[in-house]
């Protein structure tokens, strides 16, 4: 078999992110990923409206990348639509600021075959400037697991992956979220239709940020509102009112704290006010699966 035919007969991977105004660290990203192992694989960029001249650099310096250029800043949107024009049969999830290691997609294609029932995954990261491990899973803090990895409620959208079949069947990244709180989202989907979410600490992603903790205002409006319709979308009612309680409760006493009353009670009020339209979204979790979400 000649080596264009071997090439071929592995499956494509869609390397797949959104750029909104980080030029320099993109270029940083897309050259990092210049150096993987495996040799099958496209990367699809969404640039929702940027005005750095990100797109720009993209088009002239990697016109091997699929660049889709947006009008606006559509937030997690953007992957939507990146992942509505990918072709591979799975697909890598970054940020634009995050790369796997040299071997990630090999291995990330591997673990995929090797389990028919893994739905999605997420990786090992590190801080990019630090090295040091960002522990994202709920409740694991193992530097090495087994070959079968953890079961996760949710991956680390940085460096994930998931196959395309089972995101065409689920669905995409909620869009009225616009940022944060959408892995989760998706993961539920994944979990309920009876497909496994794993964390694997034997695959590595690195994360260009700081490894102190980003309380943005941003951050604080939109991680509040999803959570709250998170609940009321996929959880029992009685659950979904104490765990919108204790997000208000939270919130109420980090207002308090920091005197930005504002800053902290009006992702409550919008959340609030905003359940009549997730209602209709409304998918509660199947009972055999409630335990794999919850954390």
């Amino acid at each position: 078999m000649e080596a264009l035919d071997m090439v071929e007969s592995i499956p494509l991977v869609s390397v797949v992110m959104i750029n909104w105004n980080r030029k320099d660290i993109l270029r940083h990203v897309l050259l990092k990923l210049a150096g993987q192992t495996y040799p099958r694989y496209e990367i699809i960029i969404a640039d929702n409206g940027s005005t750095d001249g990100a797109a720009e650099m993209v088009e002239t310096e990697f016109r091997q990348v699929k660049l889709i250029r947006l009008n606006e800043n559509c937030g997690i949107k953007g992957y939507n639509i990146a992942f509505e024009n990918s072709l591979g049969e799975i697909i890598v999830i970054l940020d634009n600021d995050s790369f796997p290691e040299d071997e990630g997609i090999a291995k990330i294609v591997k673990k995929f075959q090797k389990y028919p029932k893994l739905g999605a995954l997420g990786s090992k990261v590190y801080y990019y400037y630090s090295g040091k491990i960002h522990h994202w899973h709920p409740h694991v803090r193992d530097e090495y697991g087994p070959d079968e990895g953890f079961d996760s409620p949710l991956f680390n959208g940085c460096s994930a992956a998931a196959r395309s079949s089972v995101l065409k069947e689920v669905g995409f990244y909620p869009d009225e979220f616009f940022l944060y709180e959408n892995e989760r989202d998706l993961c539920t989907r994944i979990i309920n239709a009876g497909y496994d979410v794993k964390y694997f600490t034997d695959i590595a992603g690195y994360h260009m940020v700081s490894e102190e903790s980003r309380s943005s205002e941003r951050l604080i409006f939109y991680a509040t509102r999803n959570r709250i319709w998170y609940c009321w979308k996929y959880l029992p009612i009685w659950i979904a009112c104490w765990k919108t309680m204790a997000i208000a409760g939270f919130n109420i006493i980090a207002a308090v704290k920091s005197m930005r009353i504002k800053l902290y009670l009006e992702p409550i009020f919008v959340g609030i006010m905003g359940l009549p339209g997730v209602l209709k979204k409304r998918r509660p979790v199947k009972k055999e699966y409630l335990q794999k979400i919850l954390y």
